[in-house]
């Protein structure tokens, strides 16, 4: 019987109340310092919607296992194993709360790793906050998760902020023809969710200063399958740019029917839901000349301080294992996110929750998707602004790659392409 069950146990023979605060201080109360094993929680999308940014998932953290066994965690003079507990969230909201829940409970878990778009990583970082874990958040834009709560104690994020995005996608307007000063009228394409609504009521204050005609068709609700209206309403305002973050299904089911309406644009940018070569096969010939944000690619002029892989040398190790695939941008954070919860256990004093807590929000490392370092504040959310670029998933050879076409924003990126106005409602 685990030692969290025999407490409540007798907490409930005894008529103790059991909250999670007092099951935490009794659990770390225990001697800590002396587990044999010190577990990371992690809560991947290997199924559901987000089943694409979740890809890869698996062979990174096999990776680490092995890398782990040559190169054991030091803690205050002990010699530590690391056992990575991966569960998966089905892409669920709910589930990701119950799962980090029971990580917590139930596994008794040192650090917990949330991942994948603000769908997954807001529920994950609640219940570590209501808990008292540290934990590593990356792959969700700053601004949602900000918003989600108003102070985080335990909680770091590494990615960009949803400025960070508008700023990359009117580069990418403008290599369309559709600049600051043109009165391009930009289609907003967004879902009424977390990662949806910050992004809507970002792009509408910004668009307005920089002189675009904005196009609200308003928010729909994820899982719609009827966009019959919208298409309309984009047809009717003779749109030039359609800009979103949607799931795959959301945008096949909405692209589908603005082609159908019989709209022409100049240029699509969307998020999440063509950042994945996966995802732009299943679109077919719908994705050419789509534009997204790329934020690691294998021409990255960056390297891991911790095992010394690089950028390129990862890629091709992925690459050898997955039929020649390009790993997949999601995949290259979800080895950060390891790399930062490994240095954060070399650097921490104890097992003490609030050193450990100490060690993540003391970060200033190299990674393999750059350097991260928890400097910058939103709200009460402490983060690292990670690389921006513009991207155009283009056909070559027989498949779609995504080229950066755009470095405003980081000009160390090397380009990789230019942009090609050609998409499946080009005008």
């Amino acid at each position: 019987m685990k030692l969290s069950t025999r407490i409540k146990r007798i907490l409930i023979k005894w008529a103790v109340p059991v909250t999670a605060a007092f099951m935490l201080t009794l659990l770390t109360s225990c001697g800590s310092d002396h587990k044999d094993i010190v577990k990371i929680g992690y809560i991947n999308p290997t199924t559901g919607p987000l089943a694409g940014n979740g890809e890869g998932c698996d062979w990174v953290v096999a990776r680490f296992e092995d890398y782990l066994k040559d190169n054991p965690v030091v803690i205050n003079g002990e010699k530590k194993d690391v056992q990575i507990i991966v569960y998966d969230s089905e892409s669920d909201a709910n589930k990701c709360s119950e799962l980090t829940q029971k990580l917590i409970e139930e596994d008794n878990v040192d650090m917990i790793i949330a991942i994948q778009t603000p769908n997954t990583v807001i529920p994950v970082c609640e219940v570590a906050e209501r808990y008292g874990i540290p934990c590593i958040a990356t792959q969700s834009p700053i601004d949602p998760l900000a918003a989600s709560r108003d102070t985080f104690d335990w909680t770091c994020c590494s990615f960009y902020t949803l400025d960070d995005v508008y700023e990359s996608q009117r580069a990418l307007w403008t290599a369309a023809g559709c600049g600051v000063g043109s009165g391009a009228k930009v289609g907003l394409l967004f879902a009424n969710d977390a990662d949806g609504t910050s992004w809507h009521d970002l792009f509408v204050k910004r668009l307005a200063e920089d002189g675009y005609v904005v196009v609200d068709p308003g928010q729909y609700p994820s899982g719609t399958t009827d966009f019959t209206s919208l298409a309309g309403t984009f047809s009717a305002e003779d749109i030039d740019i359609i800009a979103g973050t949607n799931i795959p299904p959301d945008f096949m089911n909405s692209y589908n029917a603005i082609i159908s309406a019989g709209v022409s644009v100049k240029g699509v940018t969307m998020g999440k839901c063509c950042l994945l070569q996966s995802d732009v096969e299943a679109l077919g010939d719908l994705a050419q000349g789509i534009m997204t944000q790329v934020w690691w690619a294998p021409t990255n002029p960056y390297s891991s301080a911790l095992t010394g892989i690089s950028s390129e040398e990862i890629d091709k190790a992925y690459a050898a294992d997955h039929k020649g695939r390009t790993m997949p941008q999601p995949a290259a954070y979800a080895y950060e996110a390891l790399e930062l919860a490994i240095q954060t256990l070399n650097s921490t004093k104890s097992l003490d929750k609030n050193d450990i807590r100490d060690a993540l929000f003391s970060l200033d490392v190299d990674t393999i998707i750059g350097h991260v370092k928890y400097d910058q504040k939103m709200k009460g959310l402490t983060y690292s602004r990670t690389v921006l670029c513009g991207g155009q998933w283009q056909m070559e050879d027989g498949e779609y790659k995504l080229k950066i076409i755009d470095d405003s924003l980081h000009p160390e990126i090397p380009l990789t392409g230019e942009f090609i106005p050609d998409n499946a409602t080009n005008r």
